[in-house]
């Protein structure tokens, strides 16, 4: 069973992630929470000069953030089955927060909510995702070697 520690590692350390620099920046496990930061970088950009954050980037972040607050309720990663995304504003130039939510936590699949914003609260993008409790990753489960580090 993973704690928290081994799932900073492991958002920390996967290809995808270091290449935007996303951050495991606090979890909760009783209350379901995880909290993902990601620094401003203006490659992540539609439009560097302008500094607008690319939808998908976003998209990422609620993928990621509601897949980390399910998994740590069973202490191992927990695959996405499903995600939507509402796009409230765009920002940029800022830093962004992703903070997941357990609203349901089942035997097969459970539902997590993420709100994207700034550091001050301002809401930019929220999403919902569901993740299959079941299913396993054998990439992480047939070494674990980020985990285990």
């Amino acid at each position: 069973m993973l704690d928290v520690e081994a799932f900073k590692r492991i958002v920390e350390t996967a290809a995808f992630h270091q290449l935007i620099g996303l951050k495991l920046e606090r979890a909760d496990v009783e209350a379901g929470i995880a909290v993902l930061r990601q620094p401003y970088d203006p490659r992540l950009s539609i439009f560097p000069e302008a500094g607008v954050y690319h939808g998908g980037v976003i998209a990422s972040l609620i993928d990621v953030a509601g897949a980390v607050a399910c998994g740590l309720q069973v202490g191992r990663p927990t695959p996405t089955a499903n995600f939507r995304v509402d796009f409230l504003k765009s920002p940029a130039k800022i830093d962004l927060l992703a903070t997941g939510k357990v609203v349901r936590a089942g035997k097969s699949v459970s539902v997590a909510d993420v709100e994207i914003t700034d550091d001050k609260g301002e809401v930019y993008a929220v999403g919902r995702g569901t993740f299959s409790m079941s299913a396993v990753f054998k990439a992480i489960e047939g070494g674990g070697e980020h985990a285990k580090r």
